[in-house]
């Protein structure tokens, strides 16, 4: 039953590409577009650095290595905050524990598209500001209940090996998964004609965009929701990263959760004051 039901579901999606192909076309220049100059030029240099970082064994600098990833996924965003600790983990630098728990509070969006977004949606520099703050502020909350399950460091330092060439193969890699994940989602919720709420749990960018001509209610805390959730097409990206290791997504998507719970409510207080 369940194998008739997909089979039924992607006939009726093929069917539905192959009736609105200009949505399909559209929607992929579109996503080409966003990935070209809005998430390759930042995404793809921050994971060759990162990658050099690991290779020379700088987090070994830090008394705690989830600090260390936790203060690099804050400057380089999501997905490279997944390929800093699958890469670590790799290494043997932390243990499964640490990289399981370090996903929960380890997914920060690029600030200057975050400001960018928010300042077109609301047209106010206090609440782009003060949205990213929240944003920043319910991973650091997280951090902080989960502190104490963190195991110790593994302490080893390695001969420096930095070979450029294979980390921009890295980079190339995963830059182009997020391409094709991105495309993906955009072209399903258009093809679907989903609403912003479904298109901003999908794809958040999408989502984002939806709002800035749109007058409702309580459009900060929506907003804030799909940043916190970050979309399905973000969690994908995540997944086939830790999917090359036994990391567990779970705990990336709990971490969400959590992180859309906490927002979501400093969002409320901080509105209605």
């Amino acid at each position: 039953m369940k194998k008739i039901l997909l089979y039924l579901t992607i006939f009726i999606l093929i069917l539905l590409i192959f009736f609105n192909y200009s949505v399909v076309l559209d929607s992929t220049i579109f996503a080409v577009n966003l990935w070209l100059y809005k998430v390759f030029p930042y995404l793809f240099i921050m994971i060759i650095i990162n990658d050099i970082l690991i290779c020379s064994d700088f987090q070994s600098l830090f008394k705690n290595t989830s600090l260390y990833i936790f203060i690099m996924s804050l400057l380089s965003g999501t997905p490279t905050s997944a390929y800093i600790i699958t890469n670590l983990y790799k290494l043997n630098k932390i243990s499964k524990n640490n990289a399981n728990i370090t996903l929960l509070f380890t997914y920060f969006s690029n600030p200057l598209f975050l400001y960018t977004i928010l300042n077109a949606i609301f047209l106010s520099k206090y609440i782009a500001i003060k949205l990213m703050l929240i944003h920043y502020l319910s991973n650091i909350i997280i951090f902080i209940i989960y502190n104490k399950k963190l195991d110790r460091s593994i302490k080893s330092f390695n001969k420096i090996n930095i070979n450029i060439t294979e980390s921009i193969k890295k980079a190339m890699s995963t830059t182009s998964m997020v391409l094709g994940t991105i495309t993906f989602y955009l072209v399903l919720s258009n093809v679907l004609n989903l609403n912003f709420y479904l298109k901003g749990l999908l794809e958040m960018t999408q989502g984002l965009n939806s709002l800035i001509n749109l007058s409702i209610n309580f459009k900060e805390i929506i907003a804030m929701i799909f940043i916190s959730f970050g979309g399905f097409s973000i969690h994908t990206q995540v997944k086939c990263i830790v999917d090359e290791t036994d990391v567990e997504y779970k705990y990336y998507f709990l971490g969400r959760i959590y992180q859309t719970i906490i927002a979501v409510l400093l969002t409320f207080l901080t509105t209605i004051t």
